[in-house]
This record gives structure tokens, C-alpha cells and sequence, in this order.
């Protein structure tokens, strides 16, 4: 029960870590931005953004597209704090005119807060039949799989 407790605020943190931007830059190119929570990682940070590309290729009325460029960062940290609080416990015995004892401090309160963003940017070029280098592009509804619509309905602000 403590293991569930402690993995609690990571799977809240995760379930909606993600948020991405599009700038149009032409009638069919775009600019993703994608900024991805510290828990997300690298990784879920280029799943989002990549399923990102797939969606805008729907939304904007194309089939397929072609990744021309890509570009991470990131500038996540962590932050502990001191203990806030400090319990101490004793026990003392006498014998004759010797006294012994010991005590123990536990200290507790301290956090560890992930602070910044993995962030991903593509450059996206979405083709219809007929364009040039169709026939190399990733098709969208594919890389979304069974549920393509409700992804290009609703968007993705989730990494897992």
C-alpha cells in the first residue's frame, strides 16, 4: 500500500503531462512545439509530439507526412527539501551511579520537487496522393492506429 501511495502523484503527474503548440508556416507545412512534463521524459516528449504530427496531418485534410526536421531540449531539475519536522526518542537506565542511554532522531518533511520541461520540435510536411514523395511519407491514420478519430478529435496532452 505504501509502494501505491508513493507511485500515486507520479501516475497523476503523468496522465496529462503534455502540451503542444502549431504554427503554420505554410498550406502544408507545420511547426510543432511540444513541451512534456519532467515524468515524461525525453522520450515521451517525441511520442507525443510525433503523434501530434499525425493529427494535424488529419485535421489540415492531408494523408501522409514526412518529419524534415527535429529538434530537443530539455531543463529539468530537482529540488529537495530540508525535513521540516525532527522527532527524537530516548531511553536512560540507572545502575548504582552510572547512567545509561541512548536517543534517536528521525527527521522528516523533506520533498523532492521535478521542476522544467522535455521539449521536442518537428518541422512537418503533409502531402496528399499525387505530391511529390507521397509514396515515402507516414501515414497518419496508421500511426495513430484504431482509434485515429477520437485522437484527432480530442488531441493528446499524455505521454503514456
Amino acid at each position: 500500500m505504501k509502494h501505491f501511495l508513493l507511485m500515486l502523484p507520479i501516475a497523476f503527474a503523468i496522465s496529462a503531462c503534455a502540451s503542444s503548440e502549431v504554427i503554420p508556416v505554410s498550406k502544408n507545412q507545420i511547426i510543432i512545439s511540444t513541451s512534456a512534463a519532467p515524468a515524461c521524459g525525453t522520450a515521451g516528449a517525441a511520442k507525443v509530439a510525433a503523434k501530434m504530427a499525425a493529427i494535424e496531418t488529419i485535421r489540415r485534410g492531408f494523408e501522409r507526412y514526412i518529419i524534415l526536421g527535429s529538434q530537443q531540449a530539455n531543463n529539468v531539475g530537482v529540488i529537495r527539501t530540508g525535513p521540516t519536522y525532527a522527532n527524537t526518542y530516548g531511553q536512560a537506565s540507572v545502575y548504582g551511579n552510572t547512567a545509561y542511554g541512548s536517543s534517536t532522531t528521525y527527521y522528516g518533511g523533506q520533498q523532492t520537487i521535478f521542476t522544467g520541461s522535455h521539449d521536442r520540435g518537428l518541422a512537418v510536411l503533409m502531402l496528399n496522393r499525387g505530391d511529390k514523395g507521397f509514396a515515402n511519407g507516414v501515414d497518419a491514420k496508421a500511426q495513430l492506429g484504431e482509434d485515429w478519430q477520437q485522437l484527432v478529435a480530442n488531441g493528446i496532452n499524455t505521454c503514456t
